[in-house]
């Protein structure tokens, strides 16, 4: 479209153009034809422009505001308010209207502005042109539908008249009293009306919707005066306040945007009236226009003026039609065109369309030789400058008609159009001696082409879908309604398509004619139904069709101007007439030509076309465009760019098998490749070549063949000045001539054992596909296994041919369809050194280890070749043959074909099955921590006496627990502690003996007592221990021995057998423990006369204790006598033997600290030696997390730790319990912050199962096992009391019990006391009472009994409950509901031990506890012993 002036091609919009907010540097001045500036109007007095930077910044904002919306393009297809309204011209604020046509006729000034009509002399189209862009330009930026003034109120403070005084005073104001407009502000304003006034009729004369827009400033918003102003302005002016005056006040840009844009709408009724006033105006021009006949018959007799004329009026007569000016059908055509623009303008695409069309008839009739419009008019003459003009505005107009059926959803009317408008332009240029021959036409017809595939380029990137073709759609038609002689679209043009008018048909010769038919019966272009078949003329398709034909045409258009040019080369010399070129090309057409780049157009345009099939994903379509890509860039000499394009589309070629476009490509590819240099790609694209696959003639493939060879022989080819890198070609990817493929002779084999394999090469195709023979100079087969790999090579050199040279025997024959096969065996290699490099790394000097072996490697024409080897497997395993590599080197190359092979060639290695016998002997279950035996026996199954080796892992069932278990051969082996142990490490390499071996035998007798015979038993014991987590482990036992598999007794075979087998794990003991105060209350004496005389807690010194090293607050300390009593039970099935049994305080990790502490060993502990007896136990949680960490300590009593003795139970039976009991003493720092649970200890027990019979098994020795014990609970920091008692009382005879109530802890207590009465005695004091008791003190309660019974008699029941606690509340007011403390539960004190053993407790438990004292009451008479 760039080729085509603007004005004819983008889309039209009503013009709008605005004044005042641009300076006159920035605005596009109009000048006359003189060239001078329109004179501006006279300046007001006393008005300066204004400086002020935010006044400044409002303008600009409502500019770009007003810009903002600006669309100049090709397409658009938005309608009334929804798109872009105008098309804004900023202008100047002097710029004035031009004046009309009858203004400058009355002022006689026609001169100063130019005229574009023919009729004029100055005018460009004088006499007989059509339509000029300056025309549509003109309507477009000059003569607006709508002009908008800019204009801006005199303010005092900015006119140069507001000047200081000399006193440096302001000029006081003219406004009076009552806020009257100033003089200055009234003179001013009424010459800013006055010149709106003079705008706004200036408008009016030519129909121009005009309106004003007042810019405000900060300064007048304080003015109460402006309103007035305002006023006076629009008045004086006559101007409207709803649509021609508008003021915008100081505003920020998302205001002055919605003013801008509702400026627009207000003038959009205005603009559209304008258009269709103009519409209007030519409509009656074109009525008042002569018919076509009459002037045509008034202008055939003046032109026959009698035979005395002759010859010589016909050679004038070309000269006066051009002055006679310009015809009716010419202003018919100007007429319709400049209505079919205006209604452009207004965006009425229907009847656009419809002048566009008539406009476009016209215009082809005055193209045709004998026009039928005016009879006997003739058309333009070719080659001239009317004819060039209008052959432009035909083309444009097509784009036009075309673009506005797109846009009504009409494509297939749209797409008639266009085919209507080649077959139009084809036929005339038939007549103009410009036809298919000459590349004037391509040139012609690839710019159509390329047009009409830019307008629907931009269409789809606009939004417009595509039709598509399916049943029953519009675009399913005939030509059925055509007669028959006039079906041919070739012969009809100018036809109405759906209007039922009449249409202009243009003949072979060029000559019109009229015609009433229509085609199809609507915009679709067709009829639709069951019968009706597709007309793909009507179909519209992308873009990237039309870029295709436009392409087509510039390589049309590009052999038709070389062979021009070979005919006249001569730029100077104009081309005359010779029998190949009866109508030869201008001599100025022949130099524009020779300017132009047709291989680069062609490629642009390939390109272009390119990219829409591949938008569009129609691949086969790209792919072609591809190669037509590639073969232009090959004829413009870019033979990079064309082998970059070959390669891209034969992979898709290759991939699906079109061989025969391959072979195409391959040979443009060999070209490029030779032109370039790149001759390793030459050497690729020849192998491929030679493959039966490929399509080719006999001598073509001889050709190829000779010209590899000589490649890769030839030392004085140009192609082996150097040596080159080397080539790797994967041959699964390209067609190759031969095919490689390998097998094993079984599916399955042993270690050890032989296994074949076979190696088969082959040609592809019949004899004749191979020319000649091919020599290899390797072939390696690559397993799995890379111990395996072997390279079969031929050392010849490419001259010689003797086959009888190496040592491989094979076997030659030929089968039914005259195949020769030749059968090789490869079975003798020896193990050697190769270098091994990859493609692309000659320098490389790795090696590797092959089976290697001299073969002939010729591949002759229709043979197939068999290489059969042997390979060891020395692993289980799935061996695979993963890839076979063919090499040919020479002197100059190494080419490797490298063939992958795929994963179902594979054979399976097992090892061989033994018939070995193995079994384990144990009695289970088994003890956690014990030495436990297992007795392996294997017996030979085998032929023949083998040495077995035995190999013991001993794991957890669960892999995922991490234990100290551990296996031996020695269980002397299994002792130490759990600290020094690690994990399990597994038995190997343990030769196996004889069953009944003894040990002293293996010196004398040597290895023969580790050759088993066959069917001999071979045993060995193993130890075993576990620890921890009473679960099954696992045994895995595995025997490997050799034996001979063959006849010679020389291939000895390794094999192995596996037994696994559980062994439950439980433990041996079980332990309950229980721990009893000794009802004793320790505070710091032991004896009761130092209580009594002692005093209270609280007021005690502290002491140092040098055991733990520590001071000790004894109203804080807790000190209390346990009896740790421990019943042990044997769970297991099996008896034991028990030497020793400790108790061990603290943790078995903690003693092993305490004792690697104090320079001991810990070896120690399992030894039974001496431990620690205190140990300090920090606690796991506190109850205060804010207090300070405290101590508890558990110490053996020095009584029992000296009287302890160990007890040794020599056969514990399954089911026995045993308890131990220990006194410990159990000291708190402070109860308060203690831990609620202290560790205690463990039992440590040293034991070993018995045998069957019951007695020990001296064999195994003692295990060690830990018992853990419960954790100890302290007693809870709570008040208590204890009572003192008389030794007995005695009836009628009053005694006093003495209650004391000790408080511990650090709270106030406070308790209610009640006394509750009994049967036997009689209680004298206060029924109920309340006592406060302070912190770590006591209280001291009397009770006065008077017995009635003799016997053990209950006394009246002190009962103290403890208080609850009420929330604090303000003096005076009470808890609100919601704050009301719940019920809590009465908390008894609890009675302690009795500080005399004689007197009775009714104990509730072993706590020490009770709810009930008793004494024994004597009787009046007599005396009896009491013992408590």
């Amino acid at each position: 479209m760039d080729s085509y002036p603007t004005e004819f091609v983008i889309h039209l919009q009503p013009t709008l153009i605005i004044t005042g907010l641009t300076s006159a540097e920035d605005a596009s001045t109009p000048t006359n034809a003189n060239g001078n500036e329109p004179p501006s109007p006279p300046p007001r007095p006393g008005t300066k422009q204004a400086t002020h930077g935010e006044f400044a910044a409002q303008k600009a904002a409502f500019l770009q505001a007003m810009l903002s919306r600006n669309n100049v393009t090709t397409w658009d297809n938005t309608k009334g308010l929804a798109g872009s309204l105008y098309y804004v011209v900023p202008e100047q604020r002097s710029f004035i209207l031009p004046p009309t046509r009858k203004y400058l006729q009355q002022v006689n000034q026609q001169h100063l502005v130019p005229s574009l009509s023919p009729s004029s002399p100055s005018s460009p189209l004088y006499p007989d042109g059509l339509i000029s862009p300056l025309w549509v330009r003109r309507h477009r930026q000059q003569i607006p539908s709508v002009f908008i003034a800019v204009v801006d109120l005199w303010d005092q403070s900015t006119s140069s008249g507001n000047q200081a005084d000399a006193s440096g005073q302001k000029q006081p104001s003219d406004k009076g009293p009552l806020v009257v407009i100033d003089p200055m502000e009234r003179e001013h304003d009424t010459f800013l009306a006055q010149e709106l006034l003079e705008r706004r009729k200036a408008a009016q004369d030519r129909g121009v919707k005009f309106a004003a827009v007042i810019m405000l400033q900060r300064s007048h918003m304080e003015d109460p005066s402006i309103e007035d102003r305002l006023n006076f302005v629009r008045k004086s002016a006559g101007l409207d306040t709803k649509n021609s005056f508008f003021v915008l006040p100081p505003s920020n840009m998302q205001e002055i945007s919605d003013f801008a844009v509702n400026l627009q709408r207000s003038q959009y009724e205005g603009s559209m009236n304008y258009y269709k006033e103009q519409v209007k105006r030519h409509k009656k021009k074109k009525s008042n226009l002569p018919s076509t006949t009459s002037a045509a018959k008034n202008q055939h007799q003046q032109n026959m003026g009698g035979s005395q004329v002759g010859q010589q009026a016909q050679m004038t007569q070309q000269q006066q039609q051009q002055q006679q000016g310009l015809s009716v059908q010419g202003w018919l055509l100007r007429y319709d065109y400049k209505m079919g623009m205006f209604m452009e303008c207004k965006q009425d695409i229907e009847n656009a369309v419809k002048h566009y069309e008539s406009a476009y008839g016209l215009l082809i009739d005055m193209f045709a030789a004998n026009s039928s419009i005016t009879p006997g008019g003739t058309g333009l003459q070719s080659r001239t400058k009317r004819w060039a003009e209008a052959k432009v505005l035909a083309d444009t107009l097509c784009l036009k008609i075309c673009k506005f059926h797109l846009y009504l959803d009409a494509p297939s009317t749209a797409l008639f159009h266009f085919r209507r408008h080649l077959l139009v332009f084809k036929a005339f240029s038939d007549h103009w001696r410009m036809g298919e021959d000459s590349f004037e036409y391509w040139a012609w017809l690839s710019k159509q082409y390329r047009m009409f595939g830019d307008l629907v380029d931009i269409g789809t990137r606009s939004g417009f879908k595509l039709p598509v073709p399916t049943p029953g759609s519009v675009v399913y038609g005939s030509f059925a309604s055509l007669t028959d002689g006039a079906k041919d679209l070739n012969r009809f043009s100018g036809i109405g398509l759906g209007s039922g008018t009449s249409g202009f048909g243009i003949g072979p010769r060029g000559d019109s004619f009229p015609y009433g038919g229509n085609v199809g019966g609507g915009r679709g272009g067709g009829t639709h139904g069951p019968g009706a078949g597709i007309n793909p003329m009507l179909v519209l398709q992308h873009a990237g069709y039309f870029y295709h034909q436009a392409a087509n045409s510039g390589v049309q258009r590009r052999l038709r101007f070389q062979m021009a040019d070979e005919a006249f080369p001569d730029n100077a010399i104009a081309p005359v007439m010779t029998a190949d070129f009866p109508f030869p090309p201008s001599l100025q057409s022949m130099n524009a030509e020779r300017a132009v780049d047709h291989l680069t157009l062609t490629i642009e345009l390939l390109t272009k076309s390119y990219e829409q099939f591949k938008r569009y994903k129609a691949g086969r379509m790209t792919l072609y465009l591809a190669s037509e890509i590639a073969g232009a860039y090959y004829s413009a000499g870019k033979f990079d760019m064309a082998l970059k394009f070959f390669e891209r589309i034969a992979k898709t070629y290759r991939k699906e098998k079109w061989n025969l476009v391959l072979t195409s490509i391959l040979k443009w590819s060999i070209r490029c490749a030779e032109e370039l240099g790149f001759w390793e790609l030459v050497v690729e694209y020849l192998i491929e070549m030679l493959s039966a696959e490929m399509p080719a003639t006999v001598t073509k493939r001889q050709s190829v063949y000779d010209e590899l060879v000589d490649i890769l022989y030839a030392k004085t080819h140009q192609a082996n000045t150097s040596v080159h890198q080397p080539i790797l070609l994967s041959m699964p990817y390209i067609n190759s001539f031969v095919s490689c493929s390998v097998q094993f002779q079984t599916k399955q084999s042993f270690i050890s054992a032989e296994s074949k394999f076979q190696v088969q090469l082959s040609t592809v195709g019949k004899g004749d596909a191979l020319p000649g023979p091919i020599r290899i100079s390797y072939i390696r087969v690559e397993f799995s296994d890379p111990k395996l790999n072997h390279s079969f090579e031929d050392s010849r050199s490419y001259a010689q041919d003797n086959d009888s040279d190496d040592e491989v025997h094979r076997v030659k024959y030929i089968d039914r369809t005259g195949r020769t096969l030749e059968w090789n065996d490869c079975s003798g290699c020896t193990l050697d050194e190769i270098a091994v490099g990859t493609a692309g790394n000659e320098e490389s000097t790795a090696t590797q280890s092959v089976w290697k072996k001299t073969v002939h490697l010729d591949i002759r024409p229709f043979e197939t070749k068999v290489l059969e080897g042997i390979v060891v497997p020395e692993s289980a395993q799935t061996l695979k043959a993963t890839k076979v590599t063919l090499g040919i080197v020479t002197e100059h190359w190494n080419v490797v074909l490298d063939f992958p092979l795929h994963d179902q060639l594979q054979e399976l290695i097992v090892p061989r099955e033994s018939k070995v016998e193995m079994k384990a002997v144990f009695r289970s279950p088994a003890y956690l921590d014990e030495c436990f035996p297992i007795r392996i026996k294997v017996r030979n199954g085998e032929q023949c006496s083998v040495k077995m080796e035995l190999d013991v892992d001993f794991q957890m069932s669960d892999p995922i627990i991490l234990t100290k278990d551990k296996i031996a051969l020695d269980p002397n082996d299994l002792s130490g502690t759990d600290g020094a142990e690690s994990l399990s490490q597994p038995l190997s390499g343990i030769k196996l003996k004889k069953q009944g071996t003894k040990e002293k035998s293996e010196e004398s007798v040597g290895d023969e007592i580790y050759s088993i015979a066959v069917g001999e038993w071979a045993e060995q014991t193993i130890y075993v221990r576990a620890r921890g987590i009473p679960t099954p482990r696992t045994i895995t036992c595995r025997v490997q021995y050799e034996i001979t598999v063959d006849k010679d007794q020389k291939k000895r075979v390794r094999t192995e057998k596996l037994h696994t087998f559980r062994i439950p794990f439980i433990p041996p003991f079980d332990a309950e423990v229980d721990y009893v105060p000794q009802k004793e209350y320790v505070r710091g004496s032991s004896t009761n006369a130092a209580q009594k005389n002692s005093l209270a807690p609280i007021l005690e010194p502290n002491q140092f204790d040098e055991a733990h090293d520590t001071i000790l607050i004894p109203a804080l300390t807790y000190k209390e006598r346990y009896l740790v009593s421990t019943r042990v039970n044997n769970e297991g099935p099996w008896p034991v033997e028990v030497q020793e049994v400790k108790l061990v305080l603290g943790t078995p990790e903690e003693s092993s600290s305490k004792l690697s502490e104090e320079g001991g060993s810990t070896a120690g502990m399992e030894a039974g030696g001496p431990l620690a007896r205190s140990l300090s136990i920090s606690r796991s949680q506190t109850k205060n997390k804010g207090l300070p960490e405290t101590a508890v300590w558990i110490e053996m009593v020095k009584e029992e730790e000296e009287a302890l003795e160990t007890r040794s139970i020599p056969l514990w039976r399954p089911g026995n319990l045993v308890t131990f009991n220990h006194t410990v003493l159990v000291l708190a720092e402070d109860r308060e912050s203690s831990p609620e649970q202290v560790e205690v200890g463990y039992l440590r027990i040293k034991w070993r199962r018995c045998n069957e019979d019951g007695n020990g098994n001296n064999n195994v020795p003692f295990s060690f096992s830990n018992v853990p014990l419960k954790p100890f609970t302290l007693p809870k920091s709570e008040i208590f009391m204890t009572v003192d008692l008389p030794k007995y009382a005695q009836v009628n005879r009053p005694f006093t019990a003495r209650y004391m109530i000790e408080n511990p802890t650090k709270r106030v207590q406070e308790l209610v006391m009640s006394v509750e009465p009994s049967e036997a005695m009689v209680y004298s004091g206060t029924m109920q009472t309340s006592i406060k008791v302070l912190p770590f003190s006591s209280h001291r309660v009397q009770m006065t009994c008077y017995p009635l019974l003799a016997g053990l008699n209950r006394l009246p029941r002190l009962k103290l409950v403890v208080a609850a606690r009420k929330p604090s509340a303000r003096r005076g007011e009470g808890l609100p509901p919601q704050q009301q403390p719940p019920p809590q539960e009465e908390v008894l004190v609890k009675i302690r031990g009795l500080s005399k053993p004689s007197s009775g407790v009714s104990s509730s438990g072993s706590s020490g506890l009770a709810d009930a004292v008793a004494i024994f009451v004597r009787p009046e008479a007599g005396v009896l012993d009491h013992r408590g």
